[in-house]
């Protein structure tokens, strides 16, 4: 049986990393830094390009290392991965990420009195404090990487399914150099614009900053729900033979 999530393959994973790509750590805190910067469009581009290159290159350190424990644990475990029994498990933590995605949807979060927005705050004044400074910039990348590892689901489910494509670490590693790559592609190619265009692009830029500092937390609860779905839709028919049905 196939991973879990493996059922379009590089296409798959080119989705994922798109999503990965609307993260706060790989879109919305380059939109804050492409905005809040001064010195020039070109200086305010090559400090966005620089917080991009130690944030890609973090996860792409972390996927290696990933893998590394991962392949092995596939190659000892991977038949036992695939029983109908840990199929109903996945099912249902397919089925608790939807529900989940409910949960932190900002209506809900507004529902419950809290301010989804808050997040997106704290990392602009983050961002802001670090524009200008290299030596910041790659510690802000660095604490975006490390608080938002646990939470990319969509980044963890890309791990298992080059863990169960047979290619080995040196053959993950490089997948994972184009998945990152892409992961971090969006924001590079609007420091480019913004490099390009100078003032011209502030307008749109400003205006693609306030929407993704408004959505941020709208778009995760979206990606954890899909995660959800896909896993459920690819574990549903071994599921239910585990539990007699069908």
């Amino acid at each position: 049986m196939e991973s879990t999530l493996d059922a379009a393959g590089p296409v798959g994973l080119a989705v994922l990393a798109l999503v990965d790509a609307t993260s706060m750590g790989t879109l919305v805190i380059p939109l804050i830094l492409l905005v809040a910067g001064d010195g020039g469009a070109r200086r305010v581009a090559g400090r966005t390009l620089l917080y991009l290159a130690v944030i890609g290159a973090f996860y792409l350190l972390l996927g290696i290392a990933l893998l590394a424990g991962l392949l092995p644990l596939m190659e000892h475990l991977g038949h036992l991965l695939r029983t109908p029994a840990v199929m109903l498990v996945l099912a249902v933590i397919g089925v608790l990420l939807v529900v989940w995605s409910f949960h932190i949807d900002p209506a809900a979060i507004r529902k419950r009195g809290g301010d989804p927005e808050a997040s997106a705050r704290r990392w602009t004044h983050r961002a802001r404090q670090a524009a200008g400074r290299p030596l910041l910039l790659i510690g802000l990348a660095l604490l975006a990487g490390v608080i938002e590892a646990a939470s990319m689901i969509p980044y963890l489910a890309a791990m298992g399914i080059i863990a169960d494509m047979g290619v080995g670490l040196g053959g993950g590693a490089l997948i994972l150099v184009g998945y990152c790559a892409l992961m971090i592609a969006p924001a590079a190619v609007l420091a480019g614009v913004r490099a390009a265009l100078g003032a011209r692009a502030d307008r749109f830029i400003d205006r693609l900053h306030t929407w993704a500092v408004k959505n941020a937390s709208s778009a995760f609860s979206w990606a954890i729900g899909i995660i959800g779905v896909i896993i459920v839709i690819n574990t549903a028919a071994p599921a239910l033979d585990a539990l007699g049905v069908g």
